[in-house]
């Protein structure tokens, strides 16, 4: 059974870099800022954060948009769920002060 073991194996077993793991989460900010939703879903989360009830009930969207949405900011690591509230990590409060600043300007 090991002799069919070939650096493919060894490929698929690497951790990603630093410079591809920043990437990848450039890439995850830019795509959760870029969408209405999930912005509206950061801002209304806020610093304080929300349970799912209000959160829902703020951004007004279906529960499979919000449950699709949410998995995405969460996935990002830009929400994380603590206690039923949902919560903004520090990506997700970078990213809060990143549109609010965009909206004032």
């Amino acid at each position: 059974m090991e002799d069919d073991y070939d650096e493919l194996d060894d490929l698929i077993m690497q951790k990603p870099s630093e410079g591809e793991r920043v990437k990848k989460e450039h890439e995850m900010l830019d795509k959760a800022a870029s969408h209405p939703i999930r912005r509206k879903m950061v801002g209304a989360i806020g610093v304080f954060g929300k349970p799912e009830e209000q959160l829902k009930a703020e951004v007004g969207v279906d529960d499979n948009a919000f449950k699709y949405h949410m998995d995405f900011l969460k996935n990002a690591n830009i929400v994380v769920i603590k206690e039923d509230i949902y919560r903004l990590t520090d990506a997700g409060v970078d990213l809060l002060a990143a549109t609010e600043h965009h909206r004032e300007s």
